[in-house]
């Protein structure tokens, strides 16, 4: 995993998005609107399983749902919290594994969510299958799982590939910053390359790095077939990613 890259991330990653506060509202909405279609109403209990920052965490709370929030990076979930306090959220925190969901107790979430390519830093099937069984055991009967992932098979692995963001403003100061992608084999590294510039022209660069495993969809979801998973599904039409959609078996319940 890559709780160091995310930490060092965390206090610029609403520079990656043009309006990250449009972000969270568009991204709120779209889930909001995919949880009650199967079922999972405002005022359920929802996990972000990798929640950065709060990107989705703070979207679902702001339209009703009880949100709980964990990511293995304690800087993200620092600034999630001060995000939520800034913007008068309940949300509950912690530190916690994607791959085992340690302070989430069984049959307790209605859902459980992880977005923006999260999935793809466990970079074994192994790995995988172990956080795929460990978001089943925290959903009650008939709960529902919602990833979003980048469908790998569809990207040309060029190497390098070399990707900006844009320049975005933020007071007086510039910062430019770009993904360098290298691949080998089934797995890449990513370098962050964050660049800011002050209005005296000086300037910084600080580079992060994480590794992600190009786990193609179809693998995703059989994975999540094996964990236990029914009702399947792959949507391209709710966010800016492709998301998977999976069902714990049972009568469906709903806290409150």
């Amino acid at each position: 995993m890559s709780a160091a890259f995310y930490d060092q991330l965390a206090p610029f990653y609403h520079l990656l998005y043009g309006d990250w506060d449009a972000s969270i509202h568009d991204q709120g909405a779209a889930l909001a609107k995919l949880l009650i279609a199967r079922g999972v109403p405002v005022g359920a209990r929802v996990l972000d399983a990798a929640c950065g920052i709060g990107t989705q965490t703070l979207g679902l709370a702001g339209e009703g749902y009880v949100m709980a929030a964990s990511d293995l990076s304690p800087g993200g979930v620092a600034r999630l919290d001060e995000e939520a306090a800034r913007r008068g959220l309940a949300v509950s925190s912690r530190v916690d594994d994607l791959r085992t969901l340690a302070g989430a107790a069984d049959g307790s979430l209605d859902a459980v969510i992880a977005c923006d390519n999260s999935i793809p830093h466990l970079l074994t099937d192994e790995a995988l299958l172990q956080s795929f069984r460990n978001c089943l055991r925290v959903l009650r009967a008939g709960g529902l799982a919602v990833f979003s992932v980048r469908d790998y098979a569809a990207i040309p692995r060029v190497h390098p590939d070399v990707r900006p963001y844009g320049l975005r403003r933020e007071g007086t100061d510039r910062f430019l910053a770009v993904q360098a992608w290298e691949w080998e084999g089934d797995q890449y590294d990513v370098r962050m390359y964050l660049t800011r510039e002050a209005a005296d022209g000086a300037c910084s660069t600080q580079v992060m790095k994480a590794r992600y495993y190009a786990v193609t969809i179809d693998r995703l979801l059989a994975l999540m077939a094996q964990a236990g998973f029914t009702d399947l599904e792959r949507l391209d039409d709710v966010l800016f990613q492709p998301v998977l959609v999976g069902r714990r078996p049972g009568p469906r319940t709903v806290s409150r």
